[in-house]
């Protein structure tokens, strides 16, 4: 008899975490729901390039869009992305993650912009190659060194010359004007061809 209670309590659990999990989520269009989008990712500041193991730093802006379509302001409690730069022609490589924690109430019925600063340093994007994208990179036969020298050294050119991409993003909102946080995914690419 507990057998079977305890088989019954197991199928339930399966059937209800089955049905309760949602997939995973994408860029809202939901009406009345905050958006946030990738305008564009500015070049903040840009160290002159030293062989690896030494550092060279980059930093980079990136502004996303916040429209807030609903009648009340909406306050950030948090947002983080992925930073992805592109190796081969649309094949991306994830390097960092990016996580404000800033409360910052967005005006309603406005579209805000809201700059979020990531730094990137040569020796951890070389090793963000070589550890966790590493399949990638022997698939593509990328040398990760030359790679990492490639975009520190052609980034700062005025022209990005190679694809970025904020992506599994998250934003997380919440409001006086409605019950509960708003989890807002987004993604975007930069720049925009």
């Amino acid at each position: 008899m507990r057998k079977i209670l305890l088989v019954l309590i197991t199928v339930a659990f399966a059937v209800w975490g089955m049905t309760a999990c949602k997939p995973g989520l994408l860029p809202t269009e939901d009406a009345g729901k905050p958006k946030v989008t990738l305008e564009r990712v500015d070049l903040m500041r840009l160290g002159p390039w030293v062989e690896i193991p030494a550092p060279t730093f980059m930093g980079l802006g990136f502004v996303f869009n916040v429209d807030n379509p609903s009648g009340y302001p909406i306050k950030l409690e948090n947002l983080k992305f992925a930073v992805l730069f592109e190796g081969a022609p649309d094949v991306y490589m994830t390097l960092s993650t990016a996580t404000v924690y800033d409360n910052i109430y967005f005006a309603p019925k406005t579209v805000s912009q809201y700059r979020v600063v990531e730094f990137l340093d040569s020796g951890g994007v070389w090793r963000a190659l070589m550890i966790p994208n590493r399949p990638k990179v022997e698939e593509l036969k990328l040398d990760p060194m030359e790679c990492t020298k490639k975009w520190f050294t052609t980034i700062g050119s005025g022209d990005f010359p190679f694809g970025i991409k904020a992506t599994e993003g998250m934003a997380v909102f919440s409001s006086e004007g409605a019950k509960g946080d708003f989890f807002v995914p987004f993604e975007g690419k930069f720049p925009k061809k």
